[in-house]
């Protein structure tokens, strides 16, 4: 009887012990397969990681270096004001006029807003001059709108967004251009991004300057053809905002 139980004892040890016997050695099994995995999937998190944190530094860094760059503009373009203020209350006619054209483009931020001052100004001859200066400028702008070199499209685009975005004229001429770029595409070398401008650009405008317009600009916009996609998404947005 006691040769029995003993037997019946170490049977069911022998089977309790089995599993984990089983169990340690699949482990055993994997674990070669399973360090190299291991240490791939660190080393993915860490150089993701890492590229996470170097995109970020370079974001900061390009904004330091706009932010330089604009203070630098505006440090620039009061010096140049400082060195045409002479000029632009010249009494040689001559000097004077060349001096009110020559600020809008040399200081856009502050030329802008002095040749406005100008423009309203009680004598007729200088308020005629800043005027034309004031329309030759925005023709400028628009059409860079349109250029095939990126850079000036950008610049031109920045510029309005600055400085523009009170000038009645300006929008009028805006959607001129557009109209004459959808309706003769070939025209423009690079038409669909000069559309595609001039949309993100009165997008910025604020919606009481854009409203005495709307029935124009709606009817700009349904004009679009379907294949300018990124032009027909920012279109929507700008239906949006006249609703």
């Amino acid at each position: 009887m006691e040769n029995e139980l003993e037997g019946k004892i170490a049977k069911s040890e022998k089977i309790g012990l089995k599993p984990k016997k089983d169990i340690w050695e699949i482990i055993q099994a994997l674990t070669p397969l399973l360090i190299p995995l291991s240490i791939a999937v660190i080393g993915w998190y860490f150089t993701n990681q890492h590229n996470q944190n170097q995109i970020e530094i370079q974001r900061i860094n390009n904004e330091n270096q706009l932010q330089v760059a604009l203070i630098n503009s505006n440090v620039g373009q009061s010096g140049l004001i400082k060195d045409f203020m002479q000029d632009l209350t010249s009494k040689d006619t001559f000097i004077r006029n060349i001096a009110i054209e020559a600020i809008l483009y040399a200081a856009p931020t502050p030329g802008k807003r002095i040749v406005d001052i100008i423009a309203k100004s009680n004598n007729n001859s200088i308020k005629l001059i800043a005027n034309d200066a004031l329309e030759g400028k925005r023709s400028d702008l628009v059409e860079n709108l349109y250029s095939v070199q990126k850079t000036n499209r950008i610049t031109a685009a920045n510029e309005i967004q600055l400085n523009w975005q009170r000038d009645n004229s300006l929008v009028e001429k805006l959607i001129r251009r557009a109209e004459n770029g959808l309706a003769n595409p070939n025209a423009d070398a690079d038409s669909e991004n000069g559309i595609y401008n001039t949309i993100i650009v009165m997008s910025s405008f604020p919606k009481f300057r854009l409203m005495p317009y709307k029935t124009q600009l709606k009817s700009l916009l349904q004009k679009i053809p379907v294949d300018y996609k990124l032009t027909q998404e920012k279109a929507q947005e700008l239906l949006k905002k006249l609703d």
